[in-house]
């Protein structure tokens, strides 16, 4: 048999399944969002193939912190190290600034070699990571280990959700949201539909995330549900049973009958 609380939570959840069904003929403006959510809402298959982070023929793409290697072939002396300046940028001898942050390290040595060549004979460079900064990565909502995640190269909706411990059965996962903020632009809040990723139906919705994105995972209808009846039961039933006794006392007859 069922205990007060399990009926009480099949009563709500019962509420919330009719509710549903008689509204899910209309349209729905609800992503699932904080209260707060940014007003500008994206869906994960309408972004970019390629983001500022993403990568290209599976290679990587420098990012600030990152250090690199730059070698020069007609004269060693002028190699050096540097890492990516906080606005994306490397100083190169003989160039000034160059701006490093979204190149591979192919096209970096492009942009290097044309900016040096009215110097050189020979402008030819490679260039070599030499270290991966941490990026900072925020997951937060229904996941078992919220907080920070310092993600060195790519990581992924689903890589950042594993690192954080998984959703926890109150989440709901197909509107997990990544709120994306890009230099002075108004925050950008994506749509991701995890169940997709997890059933193999979509991996385009399993986008890469950047450098302080916040991957948000909100409650489900069920998750509310089971938090009303915590908190009904630890609070309010308290006191109303407080109540309902004192009542008891104050009502009874010489016959030991409670009169209403």
């Amino acid at each position: 048999m069922l205990s007060r609380k399990g009926r009480l939570l099949m009563v709500f959840l019962g509420a919330a399944l009719i509710s549903c069904a008689q509204g899910c003929g209309t349209a729905r403006t609800d992503t699932g969002a904080p209260d707060a959510a940014p007003s500008s809402v994206r869906t994960a298959s309408s972004l970019p193939d390629a983001g500022p982070a993403g990568t290209d023929a599976g290679e990587y793409r420098l990012r600030s912190g990152d250090r690199i290697d730059v070698d020069f072939l007609v004269d060693d002396t002028l190699d050096f190290s540097t890492p990516v300046t906080p606005s994306g940028t490397v100083s190169v001898p003989l160039a000034g600034e160059i701006v490093a942050a979204g190149k591979t390290t192919g096209e970096l040595a492009t942009a290097v070699e044309e900016a040096i060549g009215g110097y050189l004979l020979d402008p030819t460079v490679t260039i070599v990571i030499a270290g991966i900064a941490k990026q900072p990565i925020f997951v937060i909502g229904e996941v078992d280990k919220p907080g920070r995640i310092e993600a060195t190269g790519d990581l992924t909706v689903s890589g950042a959700l594993a690192v954080a411990g998984g959703l926890l059965p109150s989440g709901k996962p197909s509107s997990v949201m990544v709120i994306r903020t890009t230099g002075v632009e108004e925050p950008t809040a994506i749509r991701v539909d995890v169940t997709k990723i997890l059933t193999g139906r979509d991996f385009s919705e399993d986008i890469v995330l950047v450098p302080n994105d916040v991957v948000y995972v909100p409650k489900s209808v069920i998750g509310k549900i089971n938090e009303f009846v915590d908190l009904f039961f630890d609070n309010i039933a308290p006191a109303q049973l407080f109540y309902l006794r004192g009542y008891d006392m104050a009502h009874r007859g010489d016959d030991g009958r409670v009169w209403y």
